[in-house]
């Protein structure tokens, strides 16, 4: 069995995961990270946004669903 210090040893140092050969994975560049981020944040104001023109307090809209809809509780 692997100690811990071998095992991390062995994890790429660019993604951190463990795979043979080539890392497959690319850095996030900045801008990528703010557009998405930004996409993100347009979703989120027109939910609200939505709310608001249904009646629907800011408060009482669930934050778990792309829809506006009420918490049960």
């Amino acid at each position: 069995m692997l100690q811990f210090k071998e095992f991390v040893e062995e994890l790429c140092p660019e993604c951190g995961e463990d795979h043979e050969g080539e890392c497959s994975h690319e850095a996030v560049s900045p801008a990528q990270r703010r557009a998405r981020k930004q996409a993100y944040l347009l979703k989120t104001m027109k939910k609200y946004g939505d709310a608001a023109k249904m009646g629907i307090p800011a408060d009482q809209v669930n934050q778990r669903r792309n829809t506006p809809t009420r918490k049960k509780s």
